[in-house]
C-alpha cells in the first residue's frame, strides 16, 4: 500500500509540475505583449535619440571649410569667427552711428537703432545662432551697381538643423517674395526675386548676389585656387575680432585719403598686388584696435627716391624711447632715417604752397654768407636718426630733441655759429643748478623751421645723455633733465601702458597722443574714419618695416572718464532766426523735435533717422506738442496757431489732420497749454478756448478782468494762470470752474502763472513775486498755509516749479532755492549766471522715480540738479531754453537735447 500511494504522489507531482509549467508558459507569453505596449514610447523615444545623435555625428564628420566655396579673384575679403561676438558688440558702440551719421549710410540709422534696442540682443538662441564664423568676399564694388558678392557661413553644430533647409524653404515662398527653386550640373539651389541665391552644402550656407558664380561655388574645390599665403589668411587665426583683405593697392590708396600729402601716398605704386593688405580691427565702447600690415616691394630703379630709401631700412628699438618719463603727455618719435634722408623725402611730400625749396635756398646761400658753411653741414654733420617732439603734463610748450651722433662736430659748429655777430647764445639763465643757454634764430632759419611744423624762434637748449633738446620753455628742459636722473619712465605710466600692449617696440615713426593736447595727421580732417578715432581721445600709433613689410598699428582708448560727449552726427546747423524753444513729439516711437524759424517756417527732425522736414505757415505765432492721447486719435503730433486765430493740428510730415485748420477768430499773448488731448488757448478777452483733435471748439468764460498774458498751467483737471493788474491775482480752475469767487490775493506784480503740484494726495500751488513774496496755497481748503506767504531776499523773473513735493525758485542773480511746505528753504548759487529770462524744466531724465531740475538763463549754459541741489553728473553743457530728453541713440537711456547760442542744435550723453 505504501508502495502504491508513493508512485500516486510522484504521479501527481508530476502531474502539478507539468501544470505549473503550462500555466508559467501561458503567462510569460501574455506578459511580452504587456510590456511592449508599455515600453513602445520608450523604444521609438530611444530609437529616434540614437537617430539624432548618428545624424549629429555624420554631420559633425561630414563638413567642408568655406574656403571651398569661394572662387578666387576678389578685391575684398571679410571675415569674423562670430558674428555675435564681432556684430553685437558694434551695436553699443558710438563709431556705429558715427558710420550711419554719412549721407551714405544715414538711411541704415534707424534700423539700426530699432536693432540696437530689440530683445532679441538677450535671446539665448538668437546668439547662439548667430555665433558662427561668416566669410564674405566681394568681387566688384560700383557705386552704381549692386555689389558682387558671395557670403558663406559656417552653420558648425547647427548643421544638424541647416542641412534640412533645402525641404522646408520652397514652402516660404510668399507675395512678398519668391522663391524660385533652380538646378544645374552641380545640385539644387534657390533665388529669391532681386536679391540673390542661396545654396546648401553641408555645413555651409552661401548667399551670393551673381548667378555666374553659381557653378564654380557648387564645385566645391575652390581651395586648390589658393597658395599657402593667402590660406594662413583664411584659416590663421585671429587676434581681433574683424579681418579685412583687400589688395594693397586699394587698402593704402583709401587710408591716404585722409592723410593728405604725407609720405604714405608716394609709396601705393611700390605695393605688391599678388599679396593681401591685411586689416584687424577690434573695437568698442572704450577701446579701438587698428592692425595694418601691407607687403609691398621696392623696384630697383625706384630705389634712390628719397622716400623708398626709408622704407628700405628695417625698423629699431629708438633709443629715446625708454628714456622718456612719464610725465610726458604725448610725443611725436621719427626713428626712420638720418636728418639729411628726412628732409629729402619732406621735400617730396610737403605742399608745394610752403616753397620749402625756395627757404631752404634761401637759407643755405644766408648760411654760406655769414658763416662760411652751407646749411647742410650745419645740420647734418652732427645730428643722428631720432627726433622727437613731446610735452610734459601741465606744461603748455612742446620740448623737441635730437639725437647726436658726432658731439666734437656739434661743439665745433655751435662755436662757429655763435661767434658770428648775427646768431648769438644767452648763457646766462640758470636754474636749479643747470645753466640753459638761449638762441635767438634769425627771420631765415625762423621761417625755414616753421615750415616743417616747428615753432622755436627763441629757443633754449639742453644737451644730455648724446642728446639735444629744444623748447621755448627752460623749465621745461629743468623737468626733463630731472626725470630722466629719476626712474619714473613712461613704462610705468599707466595710460601708455595701455595703449602700448600691442605695440612693437621697434617703430620707424610712434606717435602717443593726447586729444587735448595733440592732434596726430589721421585725426585730422573731416573723414568718417578721422571722427571715428577722435571717440578716443588717447592712443598711439606706430609705423615700422620689418621683411618688405610696412605695418600701421593704432590703439586708442576713451580716457575721457564718461564725461559728456556729442552723440554722433551732432551738434547740426539750424537757422540763425531759429526759435530756442525746442519742441519734442510726445509720440515716443518717433523721435521727433520741432521749432520755429523765422515768421512762417516750421521745421521737424527725427533725432534717429535725421529726416528734416519743413512746412510754411503765414504769420505763425506758437507752437505746442500734442498729448500722447491725440497722437493715438488721429496722428496729431504738432498745434500750431496764427496771429490771426487759426488753429492747424498737423502729423508727423507737417500736414494738416482732418478737419484742420480751424478759424478761431481770437487771439492771445502767450503759447497755448495742453488741457488732457485739447489745445487750450488763453484769449485777450479772458476766455479759455479749447480746440479738441477732433477740430471742436469750445470756450470757458474766467473771472479775469485782466488780459491772461502768460501760459496757464495744467495739472490734471486743474488750471491756473496769474491775472496781471492792480486787481489781479491767481485764478485756479478745477473741471473748468473756478474753485474760488474771487482769485488768490497777490501783493505785487509777478511773472508766468502760478505751479500745481500733488503731495501726499493733496493739491497745492504754488506762486512768487517779482519781490521774491513765495505764496502756497491749499486747493482743498482753499487758503494760504502758515509761514507763507515767505519772503525770500531776491528778484524773481521766472515762476516756481514743483518737484518731489518741494518748490523750486530761480532768482534773477543765479540762486536756486528749495522750499519746503513748512517753509525751510536751501540755495544753491550758481555761478556766473543770471536769470532775467531763464527756464526751469522738471523731469525725470534717469527714470529713478525723482524728478530733477534743469534751469538755463542768459548764457550758454544749461545746469542740471537733483531735487537735493547737487549738481548733476556731467552738467552743466552748452545750451539754452527748455531741454528735451529721449533715447537718441537706442541705448535705452534719456538723452538731452537743447539747442545752442551758435545755432546748433546738439544732442549729448547724460546719463553714459
Amino acid at each position: 500500500m505504501d508502495e502504491v500511494t508513493t508512485n500516486n504522489e510522484t504521479v501527481n507531482k508530476k502531474v502539478d509540475k507539468k501544470a505549473i509549467v503550462e500555466k508559467n508558459a501561458k503567462t510569460k507569453k501574455k506578459k511580452p505583449l504587456a510590456l511592449r505596449i508599455v515600453l513602445l514610447p520608450f523604444k521609438l523615444l530611444l530609437g529616434l535619440i540614437v537617430l539624432v545623435l548618428l545624424w549629429g555625428t555624420f554631420c559633425f564628420f561630414n563638413k567642408t571649410s568655406s574656403i571651398q566655396a569661394l572662387p578666387d579673384g576678389f578685391a575684398i575679403y571679410l571675415r569674423t569667427d562670430s558674428v555675435w561676438e564681432t556684430v553685437n558688440p558694434l551695436l553699443d558702440v558710438d563709431a556705429s552711428l558715427v558710420l550711419l551719421s554719412s549721407p551714405e549710410l544715414q538711411k541704415l540709422r534707424d534700423p539700426f537703432l530699432k536693432l540696437k534696442k530689440s530683445p532679441l540682443r538677450n535671446n539665448f538662441f538668437v546668439k547662439k545662432a548667430l555665433s558662427r564664423r561668416l566669410d564674405t568676399a566681394i568681387y566688384q564694388l560700383s557705386e552704381n551697381e549692386t555689389p558682387d558678392v558671395i557670403a558663406v557661413i559656417d552653420s558648425g553644430i547647427l548643421s544638424s538643423f541647416t542641412r534640412l533647409l533645402p525641404y522646408v524653404i520652397p514652402n516660404f515662398s510668399s507675395d512678398k517674395f519668391k522663391i524660385k527653386t533652380f538646378k544645374n550640373e552641380f545640385g539644387k539651389y534657390f533665388g529669391i526675386d532681386n536679391a540673390g541665391y542661396f545654396l546648401f552644402n553641408k555645413n555651409l550656407i552661401i548667399f551670393t548676389t551673381n548667378e555666374q558664380h553659381i557653378s564654380r561655388i557648387m564645385s566645391y574645390s575652390n581651395q586648390k585656387s589658393y597658395n599657402d599665403y593667402e590660406l594662413k589668411i583664411f584659416n590663421g587665426k585671429m587676434e581681433e575680432p574683424l579681418r579685412l583683405a583687400v589688395n594693397s593697392t586699394n587698402l593704402l590708396e583709401n587710408f591716404s585719403s585722409m592723410l593728405k600729402n604725407s609720405y604714405i601716398n608716394s609709396i601705393v605704386n611700390t605695393l605688391s598686388e599678388e599679396q593681401y593688405s591685411i586689416l584687424d580691427l577690434g573695437i568698442s565702447e572704450n577701446d579701438l584696435l587698428l592692425n595694418i600690415s601691407v607687403p609691398f616691394s621696392i623696384p630697383e630703379e625706384s630705389k634712390d627716391n628719397p622716400i623708398l630709401k626709408l622704407l628700405s631700412k628695417d625698423s629699431k628699438i629708438p633709443v629715446l624711447l625708454p628714456k622718456l618719463s612719464d610725465t610726458v603727455q604725448y610725443y611725436t618719435l621719427i626713428n626712420s632715417g638720418s636728418l639729411r634722408e628726412i628732409k629729402d623725402a619732406a621735400m617730396l611730400c610737403l605742399p608745394a604752397d610752403k616753397k620749402i625749396a625756395e627757404k631752404w635756398h634761401t637759407a643755405d646761400n644766408t648760411c654760406k654768407f655769414v658763416f662760411d658753411t652751407p646749411l647742410d653741414e650745419l645740420l647734418f654733420s652732427w645730428t643722428g636718426n631720432e627726433f622727437i617732439a613731446f610735452g610734459i603734463e601741465g606744461k603748455s610748450e612742446p620740448v623737441f630733441g635730437i639725437k647726436i651722433s658726432d658731439e666734437k662736430k656739434r661743439k665745433e659748429i655751435f662755436n662757429t655759429i655763435f661767434s658770428s655777430f648775427i646768431l648769438q647764445s644767452n648763457d646766462s639763465l640758470l636754474i636749479d643748478g643747470i645753466r640753459l643757454p638761449c638762441i635767438e634764430l634769425p627771420p631765415y632759419l625762423s621761417t625755414l623751421v616753421t615750415a616743417f611744423g616747428i615753432n622755436i624762434p627763441k629757443p633754449y637748449y639742453l644737451i644730455t645723455d648724446g642728446f639735444i633738446f629744444f623748447s621755448q620753455s627752460p623749465e621745461n628742459l629743468v623737468s626733463f633733465n630731472a626725470s630722466i636722473k629719476r626712474d619714473y619712465r613712461i613704462s610705468k605710466n599707466e595710460n601708455w601702458k595701455t595703449v602700448s600692449e600691442h605695440q612693437s617696440h621697434e617703430s620707424s615713426l610712434s606717435l602717443y597722443y593726447n586729444l587735448e593736447r595733440s592732434v596726430p595727421f589721421f585725426v585730422q580732417g573731416n573723414s568718417t574714419l578721422s571722427k571715428i578715432i577722435r571717440l578716443y581721445n588717447l592712443g598711439r600709433f606706430d609705423l615700422d618695416v620689418k621683411a618688405d613689410t610696412l605695418s600701421l598699428t593704432l590703439h586708442s582708448i576713451n580716457a575721457k572718464n564718461g564725461s559728456v560727449i556729442n552723440i554722433p552726427g551732432f551738434p547740426r546747423e539750424i537757422a540763425s532766426d531759429s526759435s530756442h524753444n525746442l519742441i519734442a513729439s510726445n509720440y515716443k516711437k518717433n523721435n521727433t523735435v520741432f521749432w520755429k524759424e523765422g515768421n512762417e517756417t516750421i521745421k521737424s527732425l527725427n533725432l534717429s533717422t535725421f529726416t528734416e522736414i519743413e512746412t510754411t505757415i503765414s504769420d505763425l505765432e506758437y507752437l505746442t506738442a500734442a498729448s500722447a492721447e491725440t497722437t493715438k486719435i488721429n496722428d496729431g503730433e504738432l498745434w500750431a496757431l496764427t496771429k490771426q486765430g487759426v488753429c492747424y493740428l498737423l502729423n508727423k510730415n507737417l500736414e494738416p489732420v482732418n478737419g484742420f485748420p480751424v478759424m478761431l477768430g481770437i487771439s492771445t499773448f502767450c503759447t497755448p497749454a495742453i488741457y488732457k488731448s485739447s489745445l487750450l488757448i488763453a484769449a485777450k478777452d479772458s476766455t479759455l478756448c479749447f480746440v479738441s483733435p477732433k477740430a471742436e471748439v469750445s470756450t470757458v468764460k474766467t473771472l479775469a478782468e485782466e488780459n491772461i498774458r502768460f501760459t496757464p498751467t495744467v495739472h490734471g483737471d486743474y488750471i491756473a494762470f496769474y491775472e496781471k493788474g492792480f486787481f489781479g491775482g491767481v485764478h485756479i480752475l478745477k473741471n473748468l470752474s473756478e474753485i474760488t469767487e474771487e482769485p488768490f490775493e497777490i501783493d505785487g506784480i509777478a511773472y508766468e502763472s502760478p505751479c500745481i503740484f500733488t503731495k501726499n494726495s493733496k493739491v497745492y500751488s504754488a506762486f512768487v513775486t517779482q519781490a521774491g513774496l513765495l505764496y502756497v496755497f491749499d486747493l482743498q481748503t482753499k487758503k494760504i498755509l502758515p509761514n507763507f506767504p515767505l519772503e525770500l531776499d531776491d528778484i524773481f523773473y521766472v515762476n516756481v516749479k514743483a518737484a518731489d513735493g518741494y518748490i523750486f525758485a530761480l532768482s534773477s542773480g543765479g540762486n536756486l532755492y528749495k522750499i519746503s511746505l513748512d517753509g525751510d528753504f536751501t540755495l544753491v548759487k550758481i555761478p556766473h549766471f543770471t536769470a532775467q529770462s531763464g527756464r526751469i524744466t522738471v523731469y525725470d531724465y534717469d527714470r529713478n522715480r525723482s524728478e530733477e531740475i534743469f534751469v538755463s538763463g542768459e548764457g550758454n549754459q544749461l545746469y542740471g540738479f537733483t531735487s537735493s541741489l547737487d549738481l548733476l553728473y556731467k552738467f552743466p553743457v552748452s545750451g539754452y531754453g527748455n531741454p528735451v530728453f529721449m533715447d537718441i541713440n537706442g541705448d535705452n537711456k534719456e538723452d538731452c537735447a537743447v539747442i545752442t547760442f551758435d545755432n546748433k542744435l546738439n544732442a549729448l550723453n547724460v546719463l553714459k
